[in-house]
């Protein structure tokens, strides 16, 4: 048995699954982004903001590439 492994580390492998699983990012980050905007104060309305961003960021990348792919076939 070989024993090579790859280590990916843990961020990429989170961005990886939530371009894969766009729908559900999207909405984790819009859910987010009205709880950071409406409910919060100080401190926590800019991290959940920010927070909530990158997850809609990362949804966008996620529907940029399964157009990309539609395109394509």
């Amino acid at each position: 048995m070989s024993d090579i492994a790859i280590d990916i580390p843990f961020p990429v492998i989170a961005m990886i699954y939530g371009a894969i699983y766009w729908p559900l990012t999207l909405c984790v980050g819009a859910v987010g982004l009205y709880v950071g905007v409406t409910r919060l104060r100080g401190v926590w309305r800019v991290v959940c903001v920010v927070i909530a961003l990158l997850f809609i960021v990362d949804a966008g990348a996620g529907i940029y590439e399964s157009l990309r792919q539609g395109l394509n076939t």
